[in-house]
């Protein structure tokens, strides 16, 4: 492939991503408050979009110092610049795409409901017998069941844009957005592999995906596409003041309440790390500087902000440049803001203070109890097409609803692309009978997570109450 051609595909891509209805779902998505009314504070397309930003920054510094230590051409990277910088903002912009309603607490929500209900469910549909796995084929009780019982917004991502939208993005804009490398099915990070593996990085639905991108971008199994680095940087770095401008917006607590917070978390982390507080002035003097001339609410962030952002991305872009080939072979099994700085300690400090004294509150937890009734709910009642015979299911697929009245309307309110993906992963289904009946109720299952994880935090809300009513 040329270089223009390889510009090309990029810019493909980026139109692609850009006018998806997956990414403009995230406008009505929670990013720290839940079914929030205030246009004023962060959605999750906003932090995306700030996060894009951020990535495109970080790009350009990283190939500004390639360039003035000669690597571009080494890398085979010059004239290359612009594919570079696409693939990063794409990564950036789609990285919280496979995020469901209410945040990563919808993802709490979504799991608790599958550890208590989904073994159930497998009872009802296999016999008696399914609860010792006995006569169960072992693709179902290795790979398919841990898979199902273990959903992760980044996996949900990938699926999203390969599986269920169809965007046809180059598998160097897929590899770009995939932080982790371990299959769902797989329940703990392989040794060496803590970091890179830390959560689940796609499905066994699209496994072969997977496999395919790392055959094609010659990647050795469990390591990461060089980008990923850029796209996980710009992404702590976005949110790391975000979160907080939001809490001192909505009145949480004034600025001094917040520099008294950040000096004594600060203290608690360079504790923690071995690091005498009295010499350790870095995150205090950020902060003080940005409070100078009793400076306003809205001064004090620009400043704080602009200040910390500077100084994380010339740290991220030289940790990138010094550890080049370990990113390139994507080994490396840390962040670029790496543990043992003090860059890495001010994102500590205020990821804690947030978690501490922002997610804790009751503005934060209130709307939350609602969003767990609601989503729980829908899922209650959605369960009826998962307890249902796999030779019945597919009946009810194709218009005979039998005895299932209730599941054969509940099917209807599905997505028709999601249900069109369904009935094509069946088509490909292979194996035993037994096998492909494990892969139908996979499938199922997926369909009914892929329809309530793509939800906005409204919907599963007016969804949940029409259903509620009936």
């Amino acid at each position: 492939m040329t270089e223009p051609s390889v510009t090309q595909e990029t810019e493909n891509d980026r139109a692609r991503i850009i006018q998806s209805s997956a990414l403009r779902r995230l406008q009505q998505k929670t990013q720290v408050y839940p079914l929030e009314d205030n246009a004023g504070m962060r959605s999750r397309l906003a932090h995306s979009l700030e996060v894009q930003q951020t990535g495109r920054t970080l790009a350009g510094k990283i190939l500004q110092s390639l360039h003035s230590q000669g690597g571009l051409e080494v890398l085979g990277l010059d004239g290359q610049q612009t594919a570079f910088t696409n693939l990063v903002e794409m990564a950036c912009l789609m990285h919280d795409l496979g995020n469901p309603p209410f945040g990563h607490f919808g993802e709490r929500i979504i799991n608790d409901w599958l550890s208590k209900n989904l073994p159930g469910c497998l009872t009802q549909v296999f016999g008696p017998s399914a609860g010792a796995k006995k006569s169960l084929p072992a693709l179902l009780t290795d790979r398919l069941l841990p898979d199902l019982m273990h959903f992760e917004g980044n996996a949900q991502g990938l699926r999203i844009l390969h599986s269920l939208h169809c965007l046809n993005l180059t598998l160097s804009q897929l590899g770009a957005m995939i932080k982790y490398t371990r299959p769902a099915w797989q329940t703990s990070a392989d040794a060496g592999y803590d970091y890179r593996q830390q959560k689940p990085g796609f499905f066994y639905s699209e496994e072969s995906l997977y496999h395919q991108m790392e055959q094609h971008l010659d990647l050795m199994p469990g390591h990461r596409h060089p980008l990923v680095y850029i796209m996980e940087a710009a992404d702590d770095i976005a949110y790391c003041v975000a979160d907080l401008e939001d809490a001192v917006d909505k009145g949480i607590f004034t600025l001094k309440q917040l520099q008294s917070l950040l000096n004594l978390e600060w203290k608690k982390q360079c504790q923690q790390a071995g690091l005498r507080t009295s010499s350790s002035r870095y995150l205090p003097d950020i902060v003080a500087r940005a409070m100078e001339d009793g400076a306003p609410p809205h001064v004090f962030i620009t400043r704080f902000r602009t200040r910390l952002f500077d100084d994380l991305v010339s740290y991220a872009s030289d940790r990138y440049c010094t550890c080049h080939a370990a990113v390139f072979d994507g080994s490396l099994d840390e962040p670029l803001i790496d543990g043992e700085s003090e860059q890495h300690l001010a994102l500590l400090t205020l990821k804690w203070v947030a978690r501490r004294h922002v997610f804790s509150r009751p503005e934060v937890e209130t709307p939350e109890l609602r969003c767990y009734a609601a989503m729980t709910g829908l899922l209650d009642v959605y369960k009826a097409l998962l307890v249902i015979p796999c030779a019945d299911f597919r009946k009810l697929v194709k218009g005979e609803s039998g005895d299932h009245f209730l599941a054969y309307r509940l099917f209807h309110r599905l997505s028709v692309r999601y249900t069109r993906t369904y009935t094509e992963a069946l088509n490909q289904s292979q194996g035993t009978p037994a096998e492909r009946d494990a892969l139908e109720w996979y499938h199922r299952c997926r369909l009914l997570l892929d329809y309530v994880s793509g939800m906005t935090d409204h919907f599963v809300l007016s969804e949940y109450r029409m259903l509620a009513a009936l």
